[in-house]
């Protein structure tokens, strides 16, 4: 891939590495840029680009692409040819909002990315100047990703997909549509509204679920022991806990102050809820 002025290519382009950088409030993802100048032939007219930047995108294993924003290089640049090539290395800096990383993290999934760099720039040539771009791709395995991710002091966090059934959407499609609303908000960072769409999808899937046959007749039996209780016994007790815990989101402490539920709250619940919405289709 290369930058051209009028059909003569200026410089090769090419990323070579991929950093992260934690700020104050951001995360900057920093892309190491290799830049290729070709030499120049005697008595060409002088041809240069500059006011270079650039806009990212990334695109998942699922085939979706979603823009990132706008990133600019870290020195003023400028590609000119001269009688003789050379190399010119840069970074480029992008700053993301810790939502803008939990939702590049949840398109993700369970494979890599794809980041798709647009460089455009100024192209000056004697006879005018005109707007040049190229795109130039570089690809991140979930190795690299987890590596990337400590860089960012996200080292202790890590996603495990829970997969609904096509029968759980069938059947509990309320419970599943709080959970989407709930996954939305966690993105936004708003870890309260996702505790209450929990709670919502919590509350839906006990009213779908109370009645069946094999729920009555567990709720039925008192007294028994921790240890000799059955899979779906304990499976409640995790409902029910679950459930009790979201209620403080509805509550104020006892200083009247209302609850406040951090992202680990908030993540903690959504993936709770999700495998409990996921297992009730066995219930």
């Amino acid at each position: 891939m290369s930058l051209n002025v009028h059909s003569h290519v200026i410089a090769d382009l090419q990323i070579v590495g991929l950093s992260g950088e934690r700020g104050l409030g951001i995360n900057s993802l920093r892309f190491s840029v290799n830049m290729n100048v070709v030499n120049g032939a005697e008595g060409e007219p002088a041809m240069y680009i500059d006011s270079l930047r650039a806009s990212i995108a990334a695109r998942a294993s699922t085939g979706a692409t979603r823009y990132l924003g706008t990133a600019e290089f870290e020195l003023p640049l400028v590609l000119r040819r001269l009688p003789h090539a050379s190399q010119t290395y840069s970074l480029l800096r992008l700053d993301l909002s810790e939502s803008q990383l939990l939702a590049l993290d949840e398109i993700r999934g369970s494979g890599g990315l794809v980041f798709e760099v647009k460089i455009v720039g100024l192209a000056h040539s004697p006879r005018d100047t005109h707007a040049e771009q190229d795109i130039v791709s570089y690809a991140v395995n979930l190795t690299q990703w987890a590596e990337l991710m400590s860089q960012l002091e996200f080292s202790d966090a890590f996603a495990v997909g829970v997969e609904l059934p096509v029968t759980a959407s069938q059947h509990f499609a309320s419970s599943v549509n709080f959970l989407r609303v709930a996954r939305r908000q966690l993105a936004a960072g708003e870890y309260d509204s996702v505790v209450s769409a929990c709670r919502q999808a919590l509350d839906s899937l006990g009213a779908m679920v109370e009645d069946h046959e094999a729920v009555v007749a567990s709720r039925a039996i008192r007294g028994t022991r921790p240890r000799d209780k059955s899979k779906l016994q304990r499976a409640l007790d995790i409902f029910d806990a679950v459930r009790h815990y979201t209620n403080l989101a509805h509550h104020v402490d006892e200083q009247g102050r209302p609850q406040i539920y951090s992202r680990r709250d908030a993540a903690m619940i959504l993936t709770t809820a999700c495998s409990l919405v996921a297992s009730a289709t066995e219930w």
